[in-house]
């Protein structure tokens, strides 16, 4: 049995499928979404444990998607790790990072990604 429910919200597969691996290696369950709409839609599963979350991609980009989900009851007290190559002052001038949100620039490696995942569940 998975030990915690990850949403990976990125465009890039070559990401999803490296962060996949790190975090089911874990015995962790992993769910995906190419863009922000389907992004969106499965943050609204029930035991969603945290979100991984890229910045620039179809479907509205990052931007909305936080938005959304710091709006809506069921998903705003779930951590998010920003998890993007746009620059981070960039990023920081539309999301403060928090105990709950903090923002990893790509790349990283796969271990620095799942530390980041790990404090951040730690602190909420």
């Amino acid at each position: 049995m998975a030990r915690r429910k990850i949403l990976v919200i990125d465009d890039e597969k070559e990401i999803q499928a490296m962060i996949r691996a790190v975090f089911q290696h874990a015995g962790d369950q992993v769910l995906s979404a190419l863009d922000a709409v389907q992004g969106s839609m499965l943050a609204r599963q029930p035991g969603i444990d945290a979100i991984i979350l890229d910045i620039n991609m179809p479907g509205g980009g990052g931007y909305t998607v936080f938005e959304r989900l710091s709006t809506m009851t069921a998903t705003m007290s779930i951590p998010v790790l920003i998890y993007s190559a746009a620059p981070r002052d960039q990023v920081q001038q539309r999301i403060a990072e928090s105990p709950t949100t903090v923002f990893l620039a790509k790349p990283a490696q796969p271990e620095e990604i799942k530390a980041a995942v790990d404090r951040l569940l730690d602190a909420s």
